[in-house]
């Protein structure tokens, strides 16, 4: 996954969260094995769910010590049967299963087909991820480094588009050009000053480019960009955005988009002018 959206050679930055990203790997977010909750495979489907007081929708299944495949409780909880869990679970196989070396992203980005999977280091099953891991913290820093790799994104098609100062500060509210004005007058006084354009916020971007990208995308463009950003604000500010799975649904989804404009941002006929 990460080489699809890290393809780019924007200043450099593709390596640097390709870098990044490879060290946020699953293992950081995984529950290991020996705090799992299971279930034995010779089991009533109704005794697991009774004593499921944490209402985990999937359950490892267990043959003697080893496990042996996932059971979806969730989709038994409100039946009533009187089989066994062998008769109804899945066996282990591909779609259960993702390296402990996996990006993060990689899990995210599949998350909605595949909410649960048993984490594998070598030949041996270390642990689990579920839908309810998007709330720990590797999984904070890998969304927010993604959405700052599109912000530099964005900053590199902007400076490629409109080179000087004046070209995109004029697309910008008066209010907003006076805010930068100020921090770039400060800046220089202090001897800090690098370029006028990292002083512009996410939503300064997304208003210079929805006005220079073609028309038919520019609608589309901002509604996605006020959805990139709504994310980037929550995991900024530590709130909850994946607390429950609709929460998550959404961060995935917004993932997804955010990768599809990535690529369009870095195709040469994005612009009006097509340069």
């Amino acid at each position: 996954m990460i080489s699809r959206w890290a393809s780019g050679g924007l200043s450099g930055s593709a390596n640097v969260f390709k870098t990044l990203h490879a060290g946020l790997t699953v293992d950081l977010i995984t529950t290991p094995v020996a705090d799992l909750q299971t279930c034995q495979h010779h089991e009533l489907i109704s005794d697991v769910i009774e004593r499921n007081p944490e209402a985990f929708d999937f359950l490892p299944v267990i043959d003697g010590t080893r496990i042996v495949g996932m059971f979806n409780v969730a989709e038994y909880r409100d039946r009533r049967t009187l089989d066994t869990v062998w008769r109804r679970y899945s066996p282990l196989s591909e779609e259960y299963l993702i390296g402990a070396d996996a990006s993060i992203l990689d899990f995210v980005l599949d998350a909605d087909q595949r909410r649960c999977r048993l984490v594998i280091s070598g030949p041996k099953i270390i642990g689990l991820v579920s839908l309810s891991d998007l709330q720990k913290l590797p999984v904070r820093a890998a969304l927010f480094a993604l959405v700052t790799g599109f912000e530099i994104t964005m900053a590199e098609l902007i400076r490629r588009l409109l080179p000087t100062d004046r070209d995109w500060l004029d697309l910008l509210a008066d209010s907003r050009q006076k805010k930068i004005e100020d921090e770039k007058s400060r800046a220089k006084k202090e001897d800090v000053y690098v370029d006028s354009l990292l002083f512009t916020q996410f939503c300064d971007k997304r208003d210079i480019l929805k006005q220079n990208i073609r028309e038919d995308d520019q609608q589309s463009f901002n509604e996605s960009l006020i959805r990139i950003e709504r994310l980037r604000n929550s995991i900024a500010h530590a709130n909850d955005y994946a607390s429950s799975p609709f929460e998550a649904e959404k961060v995935w989804e917004i993932v997804r988009e955010l990768l599809r404009w990535m690529d369009q941002l870095e195709r040469p006929d994005v612009s009006k002018s097509g340069n």
